[in-house]
């Protein structure tokens, strides 16, 4: 009887041993979950910000609005199982948007021309040999986006982020141009 006890006793040990495990396991995913949701709204509300910010891109990009369904999914999905996904398609949506759909990325840089005397027009003509990427980074950064907005957009490491901005200052910096103050102001938002 001593040898089946001491058996049935560690078959019990093992499967609680296991299940506790299993919880920790669970509770580990659901934290990396909540913290992935808390950063995809991070950088949906930097996003929400500074476009409601801007009437003028609103008024040109009217699908925007789609900002406030996603706070608004949230908060009506939040705690369930259907958060994750709403969230993430709609976030996909705008981040794909200012990513790659040149319609959308005209009306920033126009509500930034508007609202900052012409400056990205004056960029473009001061610096006509920048790379596409350099300008998408000078307007994001102008809008007043965050550094991790700016990476998501484009798809970069922060430090790549970083990096990049310090390298199109100090081009600026040493260009010896008229208006090297005004683009470096644009980049100190």
């Amino acid at each position: 009887m001593g040898p089946l006890a001491l058996l049935i006793t560690a078959i019990l040990a093992t499967l609680v041993l296991y299940l506790w495990a299993r919880k920790a396991l669970l509770e580990k995913q659901l934290l990396e979950q909540q913290q992935e949701n808390d950063r995809i709204m991070s950088v949906a509300e930097d996003l929400q910000r500074r476009l409601a910010a801007s009437q003028g891109f609103r008024k040109a990009a009217p699908g925007l609005d789609m900002l406030e369904r996603l706070c608004e999914q949230y908060y009506v999905y939040e705690g369930t199982d259907n958060l994750q996904p709403r969230v993430l398609k709609e976030v996909k949506t705008l981040v794909e948007g200012l990513r790659a759909d040149v319609a959308t990325q005209n009306a920033l840089e126009q509500s930034l021309n508007e609202s900052s005397d012409n400056v990205m027009k004056r960029l473009r003509e001061t610096f006509p040999r920048w790379k596409d990427e350099d300008y998408l980074l000078y307007m994001f950064t102008a809008s007043g986006f965050s550094s991790t907005t700016i990476a998501a957009l484009l798809e970069k490491d922060k430090n790549y982020v970083y990096n990049h901005i310090y390298r199109l200052k100090e081009r600026i910096k040493v260009s010896g141009i008229r208006d090297r103050e005004f683009f470096l102001s644009h980049l100190q938002k």
